[in-house]
């Protein structure tokens, strides 16, 4: 998460023009980046990456977003790039069909916010580089591991030491990438250069969404056709617990910070209007493709 929060005070700074980034790993210091860069499906909120962009582009949230570097004290002009998700659940050495059975197990994950709502579902997480991976489930140091999404999972090969694959997952429904300007570079540009690049990161979104999911599908034909990939359904008390637990996690976090609290709120404002319209059409498309 330093990493991310150097890099911002640099472009800040004017050290460096420009930068890229997730912004959810800014959250050490701005816990409002989690709604931005990885919003956690709670009890009370279930943003997918159409229902997220309702929010962001037509009920007030690209306004907080730039209030959010504002209040984090950043001289930066973000823009969203790129929205990836939902992350899989990820692959394990044997099967399972509760978490109970997951107990006690070593499962690598990444560095954020993602471990602490896990731990408190019993699982045993331990965070990881990508390069420590393949190394550690070789030696049978691990039981599991999640990492993305079939594209990249293949790339990283991580089918080439445990079979059983668990795509459905919950941890990260949305992930978002950014581009961050320095403001005061930004603010010398004209309207016409503004316009170009504001229209320039929606397409992006758009391009990068739709490509994910033919590459994901033809990964996921791969795996299953060619690497002998069983796929596996995750337990449905996974996602009850992990929604219960992540509720909580954003609650405290409103409770103590007014910032992140406005944006939640904004957040189950839109949830309230968005959500049971966008969930009632969802059930014929799910027909169709079943």
């Amino acid at each position: 998460m330093g990493k991310l929060s150097d890099k911002l005070e640099k472009v800040s700074r004017g050290t460096y023009n420009a930068a890229f980034g997730h912004t959810h790993l800014l959250s050490e210091k701005e816990p409002a980046a989690i709604l931005f860069g990885a919003p956690p499906v709670t009890n009370v909120i279930g943003f997918d990456n159409t229902t997220f962009f309702s929010w962001f582009y037509s009920a007030g949230g690209s306004d907080l977003y730039d209030e959010m570097w504002a209040e984090s004290n950043l001289n930066i002009q973000g823009f969203i790039l790129q929205t990836s998700g939902p992350r899989a659940f990820g692959w394990f050495r044997k099967p399972f069909s509760s978490l109970d059975e997951l107990k006690g197990k070593r499962i690598r994950d990444s560095f954020d916010f993602t471990n602490e709502i896990h731990k408190e579902i019993g699982l045993s997480v331990v965070p990881m580089k990508a390069a420590d991976v393949l190394p550690e489930l070789e030696k049978k140091k691990l039981d599991g591991a999640s990492w993305c999404c079939p594209a990249s999972d293949l790339m990283l090969g991580l089918h080439g030491s445990v079979n059983n694959y668990y795509l459905q997952g919950i941890s990260k429904n949305i992930l978002n990438a950014d581009l961050y300007l320095n403001k005061d570079v930004y603010e010398k540009l004209n309207l016409q250069q503004r316009k170009a690049i504001e229209l320039a990161a929606a397409a992006s979104i758009i391009r990068h969404s739709s490509a994910l999911i033919y590459e994901n599908g033809k990964a996921l034909k791969e795996l299953l056709e060619d690497h002998n990939v069983i796929l596996n359904n995750t337990p449905r008390e996974y996602f009850e617990e992990y929604k219960k637990e992540a509720t909580e996690f954003l609650s405290e976090k409103a409770r103590v910070n007014d910032f992140f609290a406005k944006v939640w709120q904004s957040q189950k404002d839109f949830a309230i209007v968005g959500h049971p319209y966008w969930s009632e059409l969802q059930a014929p498309s799910k027909g169709l493709y079943d």
